[in-house]
């Protein structure tokens, strides 16, 4: 089921199915719709400046290869407010050499907030994020961290 939730912020595209997030886009274009999904309702929730846990939420990594898959899961343990640099990530995941691919995986991350590649940055600032660098800083005043 593929959704678009008005928020503050723009338009956000959930795809989900049966419990299982596909995909979540920001900036998407399309009529904001009321969010039926239990997804859609946690976004929306987070949106509005909730603490909301994505945790539980299963996420479709079928085609993502096992590099991609562990940037992911230690991506996901960063909790709301915190931030890491992809180099932090690299370390954490053994391959301390390859935080540039480690921006490579987030850059292709299909569940943006699920997998909060927005609270990654890189050393010297705030790296890139797919969404923009306008919904990555609004993301992590979101979360009370403050962007740079």
């Amino acid at each position: 089921m593929t959704e678009v939730i008005q928020t503050a912020l723009g338009r956000v595209g959930v795809d989900s199915s049966g419990g299982t997030v596909r995909e979540i886009h920001l900036g998407v274009r399309g009529t904001g719709s009321k969010a039926t999904s239990p997804i859609a309702k946690d976004l929306a929730r987070y949106f509005s400046g909730e603490r909301v846990s994505f945790d539980h939420y299963p996420i479709d990594l079928s085609g993502f290869t096992e590099f991609q898959r562990k940037v992911y899961a230690a991506t996901r343990a960063i909790p709301p407010g915190e931030v890491r640099t992809y180099g932090d990530i690299a370390r954490q995941i053994g391959q301390p050499g390859a935080s540039r691919a480690v921006g490579n995986a987030l850059g292709r991350n299909p569940a943006c907030i699920v997998i909060p590649c927005h609270r990654v940055v890189a050393t010297n600032g705030l790296g890139g994020f797919t969404g923009g660098l306008r919904w990555k800083r609004a993301l992590l005043r979101l979360e009370g961290s403050r962007p740079r």
